[in-house]
């Protein structure tokens, strides 16, 4: 039987095959039945309430963006080092970056598109506004739309090589695509970077024209890289006694795994704390406001979601990965990823929500829509995602690397 059968007969609710693939049909139909009528009020609503909600929608957008740059970015260093402890998420993290994935991110962007106003100030700036007209060189829709397209368009170019290349070698077994992907995924990570400065600069920070910070992009994109681990993580290390995982899962697979969501975690602290310190001692009206509106007036409660998302974005995953024995064991890997993942919808909170110029009140409470959005998106995006991993094996078919380690394990 094929590979692909037998993802086919997983679907069929075999107990003994990985449960997320059995879910795939709840994600699909809620993704189309929750998702489609909220993208359809976002679209041709109008009014105060509607403002509100495209705002809070934004939250979700870019939270589940970056889960998907940040599966890319996985993709291109798998390729570009050609590493062992990728092989088992690496169909999560290519499926997760496919060019699909941007195009339904695309097709989620066309509310916020269509009211490009509402959620970007810099759109309707005032002529006496001097700040904004001197960026207006950048910030203007014809440059937005140009650079939004072709970005979508080049990151969805770069997961559908890496994609290809790797399916190839799947049927053909020439260890030639292999350093075709080192060939691209090296100067193609470059490249990603790049784009992305560029890109979240445009889709996130814009939404606060009047700052800015040259270490934001790369900040998204690290917490974006750490959502994508945490998320491939719970999938595999949740099923790790089923097939295919069960003949590759090894107490050295998940101590790779684990070192890798510990590395994560370090950058993503060192990319806070390192914009925190900068911005903070250079004291300027303009890049100091970022930390000020978040922190000035304990009423509004962001103290307690920023000092939330520190807690559990990096003490307590810090702490967790420094034990070798924990992470033995794909059962408490799978924990400690799930205590992240969850803290990460409180990092985008933090990041996006108090930036969004129109919300339906100044607290930190998070409101329906917010709620609404990310869920909306969520469900869209992890249908398309298992509906992707579904069509192909789900581990590489070239690469016995894992096999052989755990036969060879004492």
């Amino acid at each position: 039987m094929s590979a692909v059968l037998k993802n086919d007969s997983m679907m069929q609710g075999d107990p003994t095959q990985p449960s997320f693939l059995r879910l795939k049909p709840l994600f699909q139909l809620l993704g189309i039945v929750v998702g489609l009528p909220v993208w359809g009020y976002l679209a041709f609503g109008s009014g105060e309430a509607h403002t509100w909600a495209l705002n809070s929608y934004m939250y979700g957008w870019i939270f589940w963006l970056m889960a998907t740059l940040g599966c890319l970015a996985l993709t291109l260093l798998h390729g570009s080092i050609n590493c062992m402890w990728t092989i088992a998420v690496l169909r999560v993290f290519e499926a997760g970056s496919s060019w699909v994935m941007f195009a339904l991110l695309a097709f989620f962007f066309i509310p916020i598109r269509l009211h490009m106003g509402d959620v970007y100030p810099w759109v309707n700036a005032d002529a006496n506004d001097i700040v904004l007209n001197f960026k207006r060189a950048y910030l203007n829709q014809n440059g937005f739309d140009l650079r939004f397209l072709g970005s979508m368009a080049l990151m969805g170019f770069m997961s559908f090589m890496m994609s290809r290349s790797s399916r190839r070698q799947d049927k053909s077994g020439n260890d030639k695509e292999r350093q075709f992907r080192t060939n691209f995924g090296t100067p193609g990570m470059v490249a990603l970077a790049l784009i992305i400065t560029f890109f979240l600069t445009d889709v996130a920070m814009s939404m606060t024209p009047h700052w800015y910070s040259t270490i934001y992009p790369l900040w998204l994109m690290v917490g974006g890289a750490q959502t994508a681990l945490t998320i491939s993580i719970i999938m595999v290390c949740s099923n790790a006694k089923k097939q295919p995982y069960a003949e590759q899962m090894s107490p050295a697979l998940t101590r790779d795994l684990g070192n890798m969501m510990f590395v994560l975690t370090m950058l993503w602290g060192y990319t806070s704390v390192s914009q925190l310190i900068i911005l903070w001692n250079g004291n300027l009206p303009d890049t100091a406001i970022f930390y000020a509106v978040r922190g000035a007036d304990f009423k509004l409660g962001w103290n307690f979601v920023g000092a939330a998302s520190v807690v559990g974005c990096f003490f307590i995953p810090f702490s967790s990965l420094l034990s070798t024995r924990l992470k033995r064991y794909a059962d408490r890997i799978r924990n400690v990823a799930l205590i992240i993942l969850v803290f990460r919808f409180v990092d985008v909170y933090w990041i996006i929500a108090a930036s969004s110029p129109h919300r339906e009140h100044n607290f930190a409470v998070p409101t329906m829509w917010d709620v609404i959005g990310l869920v909306a998106m969520g469900l869209a995006w992890m249908g398309a995602m298992l509906t992707l991993v579904a069509k192909h094996p789900l581990l590489p078919q070239y690469d016995n690397r894992l096999k052989e380690l755990k036969s060879n394990a004492h």
